[in-house]
């Protein structure tokens, strides 16, 4: 079972969706480029591979 996404990895999540760039979505966040990258691998991490029970 997947981990739940905190409120501001949902956030990144629903950005990456919308193929965001990672600047922006740092922008967003208000953190730099490289924090907004470790929070998407967070989410990536949590959500594991497309189509994987």
């Amino acid at each position: 079972m997947n981990e739940l996404l905190t409120e501001v990895e949902l956030r990144v999540a629903e950005l990456a969706a919308d193929a965001t760039e990672i600047e922006a979505i740092a922008e967003a966040l208000k953190v730099g480029p490289d924090e907004a990258a470790g929070l998407l691998e967070t989410v990536y991490r949590k959500l594991g591979p497309a189509g994987s029970a």
